[in-house]
């Protein structure tokens, strides 16, 4: 589904990627890992149409997409969502929702206006459907709290909803459990690996170990913006690069 081919990127004189490449095959969920400074936030943006590579392709489904915008890849169906919780902190969480779905809504001006039958109907079944998101998370209770109210474990969780609502065959995840407790992590990842990904397929950044160990099919390793490691994740703690990346075995333990 995704073939990363030598993508390099500088910003003036650094080089913050290098001839990087790998693919992931559809339906895998596979995690971009490194320590800070690997160039994995780099690579995730480019993929995600932040900005463009140096030199290099991105290629989703066949198609040479690089450098086309997030707006673009969205059309295409690529999502992603951030670190940082992105939610519009003043609506509910099923309002949230309903905004991933406008691109699949269409714009019917007229109809609104004088609110028609058909169009109420329509708008009934978006609600429907944003409510189904909501339900596959397990955070339908909070469909009408305010988004910037809520914990943030349930935040993240509606960050990755509305991702979904937008129907992608791609979604990239920025450490979805950064910040979460043990408990929340393992409740994420839980749903990451179960009912996201038989949806789609799943690219997701992590630092750390323990939940691309438990969770994900294939890490791909970077260091100083170039690949050390493509495989199993059992295999990390026996690959002395990655290793040495990590500061030795007993970080990665």
């Amino acid at each position: 589904m995704l073939e990363i081919l030598s993508i390099t990127k500088q910003f003036g004189g650094l080089t913050a990627l290098q001839d990087v490449a790998f693919t992931v095959g559809r339906g895998e969920l596979v995690a971009l890992v490194g320590p800070n400074g690997a160039g994995k936030s780099t690579l995730f943006n480019i993929i995600a149409g932040a900005f463009p590579p140096t030199r290099g392709q991105i290629v989703f489904n066949g198609r040479d997409v690089t450098g086309l915008s997030s707006h673009d890849l969205a059309r295409l169906g690529v999502a992603r969502t951030f670190q940082q919780t992105t939610l519009f902190g003043e609506q509910t969480a099923l309002e949230n929702v309903l905004h991933g779905l406008h691109r699949h809504v269409p714009a019917r001006v007229v109809a609104g206006l004088l609110a028609t039958p058909a169009y109420r109907e329509e708008q009934r079944e978006v609600a429907r459907r944003a409510l189904g998101v909501l339900e596959l998370l397990g955070i339908a209770a909070y469909r009408d709290a305010v988004a910037a109210d809520l914990p943030l474990g349930i935040q993240k969780l509606l960050t990755v909803a509305v991702a979904l609502a937008t129907e992608p065959v791609l979604l990239l995840l920025d450490e979805p459990a950064a910040g979460l407790s043990l408990d929340e992590a393992t409740r994420m990842m839980n749903l990451v690996a179960s009912e996201i990904r038989q949806r789609c397929t799943v690219v997701l950044v992590e630092h750390n170990m323990r939940i691309v160990a438990g969770w994900c099919d294939r890490a791909v390793v970077l260091h100083f913006g170039q690949k050390i490691y493509d495989g199993a994740p059992e295999g990390l703690t026996r690959d002395q690069g990655v290793v040495d990346a990590y500061l030795g075995v007993a970080e990665l333990a």
